[in-house]
């Protein structure tokens, strides 16, 4: 993408290239962290809640909801892994590289991004419950 936005003759160096990825896999990584850590957040709810008595029977805990935790965990160390990988390579090529600081800044628009499409999607299902419960009142006008 950076090689798009250059003047044609000109070419990225290694350096710019690699500071580029670092800050594109630290969003990645921000993006994934909470998603991560709400799959884990809701399997252990779904543990402390299979213990309490009520009036149902207790469900187990969501199979499927574990695999995604462990898909979630995965995704983000292998993000964060490459990233450092990442960074540590630019150090080995431009001694005392500002990495810290390209990282930061990719995890903060990450968990920017992720927090406008968590936004978007509680409207979207508070907008279809609302128009669901009108429905159920009203019954259907189709």
């Amino acid at each position: 993408m950076l090689a798009l936005l250059l003047a044609p003759g000109e070419f990225a160096t290694p350096t710019d290239q690699l500071r580029d990825a670092i800050m594109g896999l630290a969003g990645i990584t921000g993006c994934l962290l909470f998603p991560m850590l709400g799959a884990w957040m809701r399997l252990l709810l779904q543990y402390l809640e299979r213990g309490r008595p009520g009036i149902t029977r207790a469900r187990p805990v969501s199979g499927l909801g574990f695999l995604r935790a462990i898909a979630a965990t995965v995704l983000m160390l292998f993000f964060a892994y490459t990233m450092l990988r990442a960074s540590g390579d630019l150090r080995e090529i431009h001694t005392e590289a500002p990495v810290f600081g390209s990282a930061l800044q990719g995890l903060a628009v990450g968990i920017g991004v992720w927090a406008i499409y968590a936004l978007g999607i509680s409207a979207l299902r508070r907008a279809t419950k609302d128009r669901l419960r009108g429905e159920r009142r009203m019954g259907r006008l189709r």
